[in-house]
């Protein structure tokens, strides 16, 4: 796909969002634009934008939003070979989508345990998240 026009159309989105307040089409938009970025290769971008999106979704509740945009961010830190705070990300997404049951990220935190040759499942996370 065109990132240049879907970039476009991101910004677009986010500038409405702000303009009338919605904070969760805010925090999602942010994520999405972070993504753009990432495939751009933009690492820097992308995680100031997942910040960015983390901080609303944080003040907003928002936990179901939350686990996405950690998953995202731990993804730039394991590009950024920063595993240990790629493995913290993950491992606040795993604690988070126990809590709400939120089988999407669990699934992913699943697939992600194999990729890291860790074994499967989310007993690696189990693990992680009691220490």
């Amino acid at each position: 796909g065109d990132l240049t026009t879907a970039l476009e159309y991101l910004q677009k989105s986010l500038a409405i969002y702000q303009a009338i307040g919605d904070r969760s089409g805010e925090g999602g938009t942010l994520n999405n634009i972070s993504q753009i970025y990432k495939a751009r290769g933009d690492l820097t971008t992308a995680l100031e934008y997942l910040q960015k999106s983390l901080a609303i979704r944080q003040a907003i509740g928002d936990k179901s939003g939350m686990c996405a945009t950690l998953f995202n961010i731990g993804h730039i830190h394991l590009a950024h070979k920063e595993i240990e705070e790629a493995i913290k990300s993950w491992v606040t997404v795993y604690k988070i989508a126990k809590e709400i049951e939120n089988a999407q990220a669990l699934e992913a935190l699943e697939g992600l345990a194999g990729q890291l040759n860790e074994g499967s499942g989310l007993e690696l996370w189990e693990a992680l998240s009691l220490d």
